[in-house]
């Protein structure tokens, strides 16, 4: 990857998180606000969880000598995978209302 397309993939990856972690920018009463915050509520949720579990996970590495499997993972990924999902789910609709409302067949007729 040359500089330009590393900028470029950060700069999507800072958005990305800015969307899912940032305050929500839609209007209120909305489908699509109260999609945004149940988003950003399983983010903040599994983010939360999952330090927490990390510092547990290290501090039994402290005290027995060893690592153990990565157990945290279980709480992780199902969290991850929400995320991923109301954001594919967000996008989805905003990209089939903009097709819905531009295509001609999908014009309601006025006569």
């Amino acid at each position: 990857m040359n500089e330009a397309q590393e900028r470029l993939v950060g700069h999507r990856l800072a958005g990305a998180l800015g969307d899912i972690f940032g305050p929500v920018h839609a209007p209120h009463g909305t489908w699509k606000r109260k999609l945004l915050t149940l988003r950003s509520m399983v983010a903040y949720g599994g983010l939360l969880t999952t330090l927490v579990q990390v510092v547990v996970w290290l501090t039994i590495a402290v005290f027995t000598g060893h690592l153990d499997s990565p157990w945290w993972l279980w709480t992780t990924v199902p969290a991850a995978a929400a995320v991923v999902a109301l954001t594919a789910l967000d996008r989805w609709r905003t990209g089939w209302a903009s097709v819905s409302t531009t295509h001609p067949t999908r014009r309601r007729r006025t006569s």
